[in-house]
Parts: C-alpha cells; structure tokens; sequence
C-alpha cells in the first residue's frame, strides 16, 4: 500500500508541473498576442484620418487642347483627412500614367494639410480628348508618417472634360 501511495504523489507532483510549464508558455504567447493587436489597433487608428476626395465639379473639369502639344487636365484633389499626406502620389488618366505632372498646393504651396488643395495639371502626347469627352481618374496618395506608420489613400471619378 505504502507503493501506491508513494507513485500516486509522484505523478501528482509531475502532473503539476507539467502544468505549470504549459501555463508558463501560453502566458508568454498571450503576451505576445496582446502586444501584436496593440500594434495593430494603433496603426490602423493612424489610417482612419487619411483620405482624399476630387474637388470640384466632375461635369466641369478643365482641360487645354492645344493646336499643337498635348492635352493638357488640371484636376483638384482635397486632403480630407486628418493627418498631413505627402505629394507622392499615382495618378492615372483611363488607366495611363500621364508622362508629365506638375504640382501645387493651395493656399500653402508646400505641405499638404488637412483642408488644403492638391492642383494635378497632366500631360501627355497619347492624351487626345474633345470637349464633353468622359474619362476615368485614379488617384492613389500616401500620408506623412501617422504614429510611426504611413498609410495610403484613394480616389476614384468618372468626369466630364470642358474645353478651356
């Protein structure tokens, strides 16, 4: 009987501590889980104060059609977010990048702040529009880093040219 007793602790003492070993590592890894959704919880809260919208009319989008040259669009992108966004950008006229992009910002003129106007004039020698053709823009932007972190924004329209 005394051998009974004597291998019943034995076990029970193994038994213990083979599960106190497990719940020392699954601790461990639910630390690691906690942190990794801390990370992410905050990098996504950065990305919800980043977004761009077409200003403007979309009936009325100005556009030179030169007697010689390229036609040329000048396209308003508002930083409607929170959060400053930088001026690298993709911008795509009926799924072609336009060969030539110049730039602006209003009213500053350098940073891209929350409210602020982005001006796009594009050009480039395969753009041949007529007045009251109807054309496809893509706009993809990123923002200055949000919380260590930098996030994209985009826009898509369908608009209407008219003629300067």
């Amino acid at each position: 009987m005394a051998d009974g007793g004597a291998s019943s602790f034995i076990m029970l003492v193994t038994a213990l501590l083979i599960s106190g070993s497990v719940s020392t590592i699954l601790v461990s890894e639910w630390a690691k889980v906690t942190r990794a959704v801390g990370v992410e919880e905050r990098k996504s809260s950065g990305a919800l104060g980043v977004s761009v919208d077409f200003a403007g009319d979309p009936m009325m989008v100005g556009f030179d059609n030169p007697a010689v040259g390229d036609d040329e669009l000048t396209v308003y992108v508002l930083n409607s977010g929170i959060h400053e966004m930088s001026t690298t950008f993709e911008f795509l006229i009926d799924g072609v990048a336009p060969s030539t992009i110049t730039t602006s910002i209003s009213p500053s003129g350098t940073d891209w702040l929350p409210g602020y106007l982005l001006q796009i004039k594009a050009s480039d020698n395969t753009l041949s529009y007529t007045d009251g053709d109807d054309v496809s823009l893509f706009f993809v932007g990123i923002s200055e880093s949000v919380q260590g972190h930098t996030h994209s924004a985009t826009m898509n329209k369908e608009v209407r040219l008219n003629e300067i």
